[in-house]
């Protein structure tokens, strides 16, 4: 079903919105009191929505602890490490490595839902990571931004953005057989933020409220501006987005799926041409073509 493939890079297209919008706010918020209220707005409308149109059944509380633990993963752990990476890397590089969870996704599927790619669909996917790969390394010019910029360890950062893949990639695996059953996209989205929502509240309470960053507004001095900003930010990314990617996964192949998602590293290059106004280098044109051959081709290849 290629519309469903599709699903893949709508949630690209959504994510690279929210993370060109993400490093100011962050700088603004400090990263977990950001993560805090971006979740519990995305899971307050995603919540609203599900009571209003109906849309909770049985099915659906059939696998709850495993949704749950679903949230728990992909959005608590797997959003907190990727805002933390975007605020120390910057979008563009944590966008490269946050796009190694479609090999990740590939391999968890093919390990424990038995799930088989052909050759043509494995070709594929190699275009896509490969075009997204060279558009990084060779997208960027020898002026930097301050979003190109390192803070704090290189190291750290890395292995942030690679665990918020593994956490993406675990937390699409856990929600499909809810999916596959019958439980409705929305729903299984709304309790995958709820969870993850919840864990990022008592976090933030219990260990985090006192620890802010010296350069972060205090609370009060933040604007209804700030929060509407953060609120636009939590519909793109997380209720249009990730519904959409949730609802790919459960009528499509996880690895296909969560591939064509990983292009959000070549869409940030003209987003952060018009951001920052500096040019992307021809290498990251190369990229995108490798890119947008590579999805066209699995598009193809699902039919």
């Amino acid at each position: 079903m290629p519309f469903a493939e599709l699903s893949g890079l709508v949630a690209a297209l959504c994510w690279t919105i929210s993370s060109l919008m993400a490093p100011n706010l962050i700088q603004r918020f400090g990263t977990m009191r950001f993560n805090t209220v971006r979740i519990v707005i995305a899971s307050s409308i995603l919540l609203a929505i599900c009571l209003i149109t109906q849309r909770f059944n049985t099915t659906l509380w059939q696998h709850a602890e495993i949704i749950m633990l679903s949230g728990l993963l992909g959005i608590f752990i797997g959003d907190t490490m990727l805002f933390t990476a975007v605020h120390r890397l910057g979008p563009r590089r944590t966008g490269v490595l946050f796009a190694t969870n479609a090999p990740m996704s590939i391999l968890l599927g093919w390990l424990f839902l038995d799930e088989n790619l052909s050759f043509n669909q494995l070709f594929a996917c190699g275009l896509v990571l490969i075009g997204v790969v060279i558009a990084i390394l060779f997208g960027r010019r020898a002026s930097l931004h301050a979003w190109e910029q390192t803070k704090g360890k290189l190291s750290i950062g890395i292995l942030l953005a690679l665990g918020a893949a593994l956490g993406q990639a675990c937390g699409a695996l856990l929600s499909k057989p809810a999916l596959v059953d019958g439980a409705d996209p929305i729903a299984v989205s709304a309790i995958r933020v709820g969870t993850g929502a919840l864990a990022l509240v008592l976090a933030y309470g219990l260990f985090y409220r006192h620890k802010q960053a010296e350069d972060t507004i205090p609370f009060g001095q933040l604007t209804r501006f700030d929060f509407m900003r953060v609120a636009a930010l939590a519909t793109i990314g997380m209720v249009i987005g990730m519904s959409v990617l949730v609802w790919g996964v459960g009528n499509a192949n996880v690895g296909i799926v969560t591939t064509l998602s990983a292009i959000v590293p070549v869409l940030i290059l003209p987003g952060l041409w018009i951001t920052t106004g500096q040019r992307p280098a021809f290498g990251a044109w190369i990229g995108a073509i490798f890119v947008v051959t590579g999805a066209a081709l699995l598009i193809l290849a699902s039919n």
